[in-house]
């Protein structure tokens, strides 16, 4: 599949940019990993993730930021989250786990190209 027909986030190409940033931030991949599948509880996600919960947060923000996730407690992000408070992936953060599940994005990625390869 090429860049052109690989579809995510705004159902726009991809843009390597924006996932080189999303990427470059501590564990917003591995928060990624672990909600790709199923929703968890901010307390699961603590354990998945290496850090403790105050290292969780910020990524958990950038992803919100991102429209990647949501949470099953309405409301802003900037309040304080519970360890219950249960966080998933929107279909826009589904996405962008598909386009981050492709070798040739990776490859780019780190190449610091725009070019994707067929794969």
């Amino acid at each position: 599949m090429s860049a052109d027909t690989h579809r995510s986030v705004n159902d726009q190409p991809d843009d390597l940019a924006s996932l080189r940033e999303l990427v470059s931030h501590p564990h917003v991949v591995e928060v990624l990993d672990a909600l790709s599948s199923r929703p968890h509880a901010i307390a699961e996600l603590a354990t998945t993730i290496a850090g403790r919960r105050s290292a969780l947060i910020p990524a958990l923000r950038v992803l919100a930021a991102h429209g990647l996730i949501t949470t099953d407690n309405p409301g802003s992000w900037d309040r304080p989250l519970t360890l219950t408070d249960t966080v998933g992936l929107t279909s826009r953060g589904v996405d962008t786990v598909a386009s981050l599940s492709y070798l040739a994005v990776w490859t780019a990625l780190y190449e610091h190209t725009d070019h994707v390869c067929e794969r």
